[in-house]
């Protein structure tokens, strides 16, 4: 396992009963808390078997594989916007008060390009370019937590708040997954080698070449941080800038239907059917698909899609009614 991030969560048994186990994000990291994300659309994903479609694929009387379309409500000046974080946050008041802001990363970026927020009354769009990257001291530290853990009786356990920055910096680093903001795990949790970052090197910490019990917010870690083996991490500062798309939400709604909106009336009337099934109850079929599902992705596949938090989707209208539509694939 690289020695990027060597980290995995002990997965809740609602999670793990459920299957509800998905790759973690680009930095290696694993997390016991669901996403809510749309099904891509080139991507084949498990459900169940349609109830409404012929059996093209099995030889069982069952679909074995098949094509769904989705829809849902959406209105952009709420359903748009991204959810921020404290430290999104930060960066947007920043930025849209001082006309950047700078922020120095060893995981991804809190924010990417493109996507929507809001500071005061008005939306804006982001946009990250990193200016500077470099490798700076780090030292293997390896985290350990579950559910109901507690130092030995003659350990010390030393409160967060009493480490020096430095350690509670690289800590944080350590365990908080980038995808979920400043959020604990809830069932348990080993980080094995991760590089912490010392970029003043170790000498202030309290942490480096130990093994200590920290007590954070309400659950007690074991940590240990090996001083003999030094390494380096990289360490980005990313540029955050807004660009201003909206007064007011109405103006918003208008930007988004002149940059996304697709208008589905011109479709023929296998597609248009299929648009009209997808909107009352959803629509589903077996694999080959039929040359009209066909010819609705194709239609689809030059307009841009919805970005972040609606990634691989499309704000479509139809006969009067605008939507959020979706196509994602599935297996048996």
């Amino acid at each position: 396992m690289p020695l990027a991030r060597r980290r995995a969560l002990v997965l809740g048994a609602t999670l793990l009963s459920s299957g509800c186990l998905g790759t973690g994000p680009s930095t290696g990291a694993e997390t016991d808390r669901p996403t809510d994300r749309p099904t891509d659309v080139t991507t084949e994903t498990t459900s169940s078997s349609p109830t409404t479609a012929d059996d093209r694929s099995g030889t069982d009387g069952r679909c074995q594989a098949g094509v769904q379309v989705r829809t849902s409500a959406f209105d952009p000046a709420d359903d748009l916007l991204l959810a921020l974080g404290e430290t999104e946050r930060t960066i947007v008041v920043e930025a849209a008060e001082n006309g950047h802001a700078d922020h120095r990363t060893y995981g991804e970026h809190p924010l990417e390009t493109g996507v929507f927020v809001t500071h005061g009354d008005a939306f804006y769009r982001t946009r990250a370019t990193v200016t500077a990257t470099e490798r700076v001291p780090a030292f293997p530290m390896d985290v350990e937590w579950e559910r109901g853990q507690a130092a030995p009786a003659d350990a010390t356990v030393v409160p967060f708040e009493e480490l020096p920055s430095v350690d509670r910096e690289a800590l944080r680093v350590a365990v908080f997954d980038p995808d979920h903001g400043e959020e604990l795990p809830r069932e348990g949790l080993t980080v094995r080698e991760f590089p912490a970052p010392y970029p003043g090197g170790g000498d202030d910490s309290r942490i480096v070449g130990t093994e200590t019990w920290v007590r954070w917010r309400d659950r007690t870690f074991r940590v240990t941080v090996a001083a003999e083996a030094e390494t380096t991490q990289e360490r980005r500062t990313v540029r955050y800038t807004l660009e201003r798309v909206g007064a007011t939400a109405d103006t918003f709604r208008q930007f988004v239907t002149d940059q996304y909106l697709v208008r589905l009336d011109d479709l023929p009337d296998a597609g248009r059917a299929i648009v009209e099934d997808a909107l009352v109850r959803g629509y589903e079929e077996c694999k080959p698909q039929s040359a009209a599902l066909t010819a609705l992705r194709e239609r689809l596949s030059g307009v841009e899609r919805l970005p972040d938090p609606h990634e691989d989707s499309w704000y479509a209208a139809l006969g009067g009614r605008r939507f959020r539509l979706e196509i994602g694939g599935w297996v048996h």
